[in-house]
């Protein structure tokens, strides 16, 4: 279970007091991210910094195109209308259902925690080719995680796996049709060294009755506990899952595999989420290779690696302040 922690921000069961800042930025890539649902040029986040009991925590609202959350204008909105009451904040956070939001408040509740945590976990580094499999063993990744679109077929998983001798993932963003989702299934359930295929079609299709949870995990489908049910795998990115005591609570009671994504954060929601992530035993490699992918903007602050590694003891003061 998650320690309930008093300061920093109220908590969703009654406590009152406190109050906020937030720091809307936008974050442009070095090159457009391609996805399923699209290219994706540049994204908004908005920082909170949060104050309660003399203490300060910090959360980031990261939202990413193709998942059923709110807008960060919707987010953005609920921070001007509630004016710095904290405890009014966490209210509309629950009662409109804006799960981007109420995981940065989260963040905020724990962030003693969240500051202390130095630890590692092994992170699995995301390729396009067999060039780039080569590079992220060298430096020692034991997982990898291949983008694949309609246009590619197992032979692009065959180029990664003849160069790397550790454990493949494949990501379709849901951009396959049931007949290319049926190709891929039956290869990545024959090839013991890929550990699933992710998303292979769109949210909600009725393809995946027949696809089968063995080997098939969701991500854009699953967004947060109490969406879509899936008895395989699910990947879980902790900026847009929602309270993350709730989240606990829901691990807690699953026993199918959940792997821990980035959505591209700062180092303040990065933070977060890797503290998050750590609380699982066990969990597998986790998806955060996402650093180095932005604009020289400073608002990445941890080391990319095999290792995805806490800043324990990082002055983030400064970081918010230099934020502006």
């Amino acid at each position: 279970m998650f320690l309930r922690k008093r300061a920093c921000c109220v908590t969703l069961d009654g406590m009152r007091g406190g109050n906020y800042e937030f720091r809307r930025i936008r974050r442009r890539f070095r090159r457009p991210v391609v996805t399923g649902g699209g290219t994706v040029d540049a994204v908004d986040r908005i920082v909170i910094r949060a104050h309660h009991d003399g203490e300060t925590g910090y959360g980031e609202v990261a939202t990413w195109p193709g998942f059923p959350t709110e807008t960060v204008e919707a987010a953005t909105e609920a921070l001007r209308s509630a004016q710095g009451d904290l405890s009014l904040l966490e209210s509309k956070a629950a009662a409109r259902d804006l799960p981007a939001l109420a995981a940065a408040l989260s963040s905020c509740r724990h962030w003693s925690e969240i500051a202390a945590y130095g630890g590692a976990l092994d992170c699995a580094g995301l390729v396009t080719g067999g060039e780039d499999a080569r590079a992220k063993a060298a430096l020692g990744h034991r997982t990898l995680k291949l983008k694949i679109g309609p246009a590619d077929g197992p032979e692009a998983a065959r180029a990664v796996l003849d160069v790397f001798t550790g454990t493949l993932r494949l990501d379709a963003n849901g951009s396959l049709d049931l007949a290319a989702a049926r190709t891929w299934t039956e290869f990545v359930r024959s090839e013991p060294r890929v550990e699933f295929i992710e998303q292979p079609l769109p949210p909600g299709h009725a393809g995946y009755a027949s696809l089968g949870p063995e080997k098939v995990a969701l991500d854009e489908s699953f967004s947060a506990p109490g969406g879509a049910e899936w008895p395989g795998p699910v990947v879980v990115k902790p900026s847009l899952a929602g309270d993350w005591d709730a989240l606990r609570a829901w691990r807690a009671a699953r026993q199918e595999p959940v792997i821990y994504s980035s959505c591209f954060e700062t180092a303040v929601g990065r933070q977060g989420a890797l503290w998050l992530a750590s609380l699982d035993p066990g969990t597998p490699a986790i998806g955060f290779d996402t650093l180095g992918r932005f604009e020289l903007d400073g608002r990445d602050r941890h080391e990319s690696g095999p290792l995805a590694r806490g800043l324990a003891g990082y002055d983030w003061e400064r970081f918010w302040e230099e934020l502006a």
